[in-house]
């Protein structure tokens, strides 16, 4: 087969969704098949309307894992979020697809074309990947294969509606496949109209080899953690919606009740968003010297990353699966985790791990320090996490089943897709 694969970042990016695209893609190379994979040049999400940010210093075109990979040339223009938030409410559906406050100028984008088999799409909310996909498909008579990651967090959370969109709906209407990760965005999808027949719930898996068997010391003695002291690993987008802030608040209170030399260490891993660099710059005396900042994490430092810590927190209001506590599993680490989202299907309350309200700093303070005054019980919870990847979380299992839904698309073709994307996007 010869795939497209359209994504807003991929490797040396890494995040949940760039993480399943190169798994999956890795796959697809080593089976035989041609993938191009079309993404942008941003390194950090806010590159798209913020030039100062960081981007992939690579040629724009390069092969990664044995995939053609092109990277479009984010552009950037005066006003450019103000403009992109008015033209999203233009009575247009492929402008709305193309613009809002967050979504990045990508010309060339949606002229991809070639003789493909099947055209692949990950990442909302920034549809325009997934439209270009669509001109892509339809142009090449492919099957569309459409990922989102529906970060639905909870009824009534005002992050819901970047998810929800109208134009979002119709471009899922538009897809021949619709991959979810857990019942709740299978429920919500099936509810916008999308027949079961094309909804495929895949899940997410972890790569054991590259996150497991690193050493504990390497990461405390390079920051200078003391000895002894317990340590809370976080990895993600630092941001409130991923919990971020709540983390280190939680943090300080715990710490505030405790001796400085028995204060809990806060491991933080991941790029920086706006918000957060705000946060830390207005914190009441400055960095805190417990709260250590990693930066973006290269996939071969993951390893040393979970060894080095005792706990692993997350309590994301915007998480469609969840990734990272998988690995945290894999590396038999209890995790704290926000009842919100995907999350409460991955992270079973009082099983595998503790969930707590999105943003409710007494519960999710109280549930790190109970795991941490409880040796055994945080091993049995990170145990039964531990048994629940090493049996059916693995990326080939993912990937045969998602090779065999596309070979079946591949076959069996949507007489009507055509005709309903020339109505929509004319």
């Amino acid at each position: 087969m010869r795939i497209a694969w359209f994504t807003h970042r991929y490797y040396p990016c890494v995040g949940g969704a760039e993480n399943y695209g190169r798994a999956i893609v890795r796959r697809f190379v080593a089976n035989g098949h041609a993938v191009d994979v079309l993404t942008s040049n941003a390194h950090d999400l806010w590159y798209f309307t913020d030039q100062r940010r960081r981007r992939v210093e690579e040629p724009s075109e390069t092969q990664v894992d044995g995939a053609r990979v092109r990277r479009f040339e984010v552009r950037h223009r005066p006003l450019q979020r103000y403009v992109g938030r008015l033209l999203s409410y233009a009575p247009h559906w492929p402008t709305q697809c193309r613009a809002d406050s967050f979504m990045p100028i990508l010309p060339g984008i949606e002229q991809v074309r070639g003789n493909y088999d099947a055209v692949f799409a990950v990442g909302f909310p920034y549809t325009v990947f997934s439209y270009g996909a669509l001109r892509t498909a339809q142009d090449a008579g492919a099957p569309l294969i459409l990922t989102p990651f529906l970060h639905l967090a909870t009824p009534g959370d005002p992050v819901r509606k970047y998810y929800t969109k109208p134009h979002q709906i119709r471009l899922l209407a538009c897809a021949d496949v619709v991959v979810v990760q857990t019942s709740l965005e299978a429920d919500v999808v099936r509810n916008w109209g999308i027949a079961d027949a094309r909804i495929l719930t895949l899940g997410m898996a972890v790569e054991h080899k590259e996150v497991t068997g690193g050493d504990r010391q390497t990461l405390r003695q390079k920051y200078q953690i003391p000895v002894g002291r317990p340590v809370v690993g976080h990895l993600a987008t630092l941001d409130p919606n991923k919990g971020s802030n709540d983390l280190v608040r939680a943090v300080a209170r715990l710490n505030e009740a405790r001796p400085l030399e028995d204060s809990i260490h806060l491991v933080m891993a991941g790029p920086s968003s706006p918000c957060f660099e705000r946060f830390l710059a207005e914190y009441p005396g400055g960095k805190p010297s417990w709260l250590t900042l990693l930066g973006p994490l290269p996939l071969d430092q993951r390893a040393d990353f979970f060894a080095a810590i005792d706990l692993f927190s997350m309590p994301s209001r915007t998480d469609s699966f969840g990734i990272v506590f998988l690995e945290a599993w894999a590396n038999g680490l209890p995790v704290v985790a926000a009842d919100a989202g995907g999350v409460p299907e991955v992270v079973r309350h009082e099983e595998t791990g503790l969930l707590v309200p999105f943003g409710d700093l007494d519960r999710l303070s109280q549930s790190i320090a109970g795991l941490l005054n409880d040796p055994a019980r945080a091993r049995q919870l990170g145990e039964a996490g531990r048994k629940l990847v090493d049996h059916g979380y693995t990326w080939d299992d993912r990937y045969a089943t998602l090779l065999a839904r596309t070979e079946q698309a591949i076959a069996n073709p949507r007489q009507s897709a055509p005709g309903w994307f020339r109505r929509q996007a004319g």
